[in-house]
């Protein structure tokens, strides 16, 4: 017997039904936050990271956004309002993402046996527990990843390996461990992208005032999400025409009048409307990191060619997702549109933003979220059923995952600190020259040899930073037991489905079983 898949116009009512592809996408989701839970950094190390921290131990303690702490800390990045208070200059919407699993940390986690209760150790407890919203959004993300790909009638099993694939092989993988907010940017553009793909192609009103919603949350995580707006109507507008234009609009309305409150919100805060909290210059050299003065072509250089930036480099899926998006056009054009629109419209914003490299971090940060979408069409063109697809898929993959195991088994803030001259120049300017994949593999060769690391250096996972607080590692071990018990339930649970998937293929009109002649 052999499998081929057909390309006939997906539905996923007529194909499969709509409980395995949840079932399996909820499954996938428990099993990914535990793998990204367990493999995490568990720490902070950027302002872009500590800000939103702050945020959200603010709303716990004070019920404000106010961030007194960093000021205290010595670590304050933002403004300060009209009544003197220091904010930071994002929107909360990441900070109460993180909240419930801070709360868990600081009520639960920390009072573990053996839990020193110095406050430094309280406070990366604290971080430990926010950091871990992170991984659950990785995760949400790979599970609407995977709806997506069964709501264009892709096959479970196929969903499934695309979705480990891009999982592992990608930037998702490592940022699952940090506390950016590209992983919370990504959840909601896949959750809208899947409501967009969703009843055969064909939206309904309930579906596009939700997608609606999801793209006025994600204003509230990174305001430039509002770009992300025009390019899901013009999707819709290409594949429905003329019917869908009230659809379009309300797609568009709901985003537009989020922008207009936090608009009005940084009137209230800070005195004007187009004030968003960033600082004018930055504090040592007085350059402005927050504006568009970098050249066009250095940005799109470094986004495609650049050793520390490329998003071929940091994601090879995409080189496959590239020749799948043809596939994609044919299958769904609004989901296509979005899938190449997104990086597209991002790639020419942030191309000539001054500080485009997202400032110390791994990897094209910027982009990630939207070149998530963009590996949808490489789960297409899986369903060709060429064997040298899936090869190729299986090579970029382990290449990709080669990539983010050396960005993330020791901290990429060794490497990046201002001041070493590797990663900034001494204004401050990104080096085209700079090569993590070099600096970090002898690094992490060095740690493996033995060399003697403080807290913070070293091997970057949660395990060995909270053990060099005087975290015994028997309360690790505590720490570690649910998720590990809850991984191994999901791989039992999904192995169930798939073989459940392959007893039922014969009543499948999207998957063909033939025997040999």
């Amino acid at each position: 017997m052999f499998i081929s898949v057909s390309q006939s116009s997906p539905n996923t009512e007529i194909t499969q039904g709509y409980g395995l592809p949840l079932r399996a996408a909820g499954w996938l989701f428990v099993c990914l936050s535990c793998i990204y839970a367990l493999a995490s950094s568990g720490r902070i190390r950027t302002p872009d990271e500590y800000m939103p921290f702050f945020q959200a131990q603010s709303l716990v303690e004070r019920g404000s956004t106010a961030i007194p702490q960093a000021v205290q800390f010595r670590d304050f990045y933002g403004a300060f309002d009209r009544h003197g208070q220091p904010r930071a200059p994002y929107p909360a919407g990441q900070a109460f993402a993180s909240v419930p699993p801070m709360v868990a940390g600081k009520f639960l986690l920390a009072h573990l046996p053996g839990v020193p209760r110095t406050p430094e150790v309280i406070f990366y407890i604290q971080v430990f527990g926010a950091v871990f919203s992170s991984a659950l959004a990785a995760a949400g993300a790979m599970a609407f990843f995977s709806l997506t790909l069964s709501a264009l009638g892709v096959s479970v099993r196929t969903a499934l390996i695309a979705t480990l694939c891009v999982a592992f092989g990608t930037l998702i993988f490592p940022y699952s461990g940090y506390f950016f907010s590209e992983p919370f940017s990504a959840l909601v553009m896949m959750a809208a992208v899947y409501l967009l793909a969703l009843d055969g192609g064909r939206m309904n009103d309930k579906n596009a005032v939700a997608i609606g919603f999801l793209l006025a949350l994600a204003i509230w995580i990174r305001p430039t999400m509002v770009f992300a707006t025009g390019v899901f109507a013009i999707g819709i507008l290409l594949r429905e025409g003329r019917a869908a234009f009230r659809r379009a609009m309300v797609i568009c309305s709901i985003p537009a009048i989020s922008a207009l409150f936090y608009l009005l919100s940084n009137k209230i805060v800070f005195g004007r409307a187009l004030n968003f909290g960033y600082p004018e210059t930055e504090d040592v050299l007085g350059k402005q990191l927050n504006s568009f003065h970098a050249p066009f072509y250095v940005g799109l250089t470094g986004f495609l060619f650049s050793p520390g930036k490329s998003i071929f480099i940091f994601m090879p899926i995409l080189l496959l997702a590239i020749l799948g998006m043809r596939q994609l056009w044919t299958r769904d054009r609004a989901v296509a549109v979005v899938s190449a629109g997104l990086p597209f419209v991002y790639l020419l914003f942030y191309m000539r933003y001054t500080q485009w490299e997202g400032g110390i971090c791994p990897g094209p940060r910027y982009l990630l979220p939207f070149l998530i979408v963009t590996c949808l069409s490489a789960g297409i063109l899986l369903t060709t059923g060429s064997s040298l697809l899936r090869k190729w898929l299986v090579v970029l993959t382990v290449v990709g995952f080669a990539v983010q195991v050396i960005t993330y088994s020791t901290s990429f803030l060794e490497d990046q600190v201002i001041g070493t001259g590797t990663y900034y120049d001494s204004k401050l300017t990104y080096r085209m020259s700079y090569d993590p994949l070099v600096s970090q593999t002898r690094r992490l060769i060095e740690y493996v040899d033995g060399r003697p690391a403080p807290v913070g250096l070293g091997f970057d996972r949660w395990f060995v930073f909270l053990h060099k607080l005087g975290v015994p590692w028997y309360t690790e071990l505590l720490i570690a037991a649910f998720p590990v018990l809850l991984l191994a339930l999901s791989l039992v649970r999904l192995k169930r489905m798939l073989r459940e998937q392959g007893q039922s293929l014969p009543e499948s009109p999207a998957v063909r079983v033939q025997a040999p002649s």
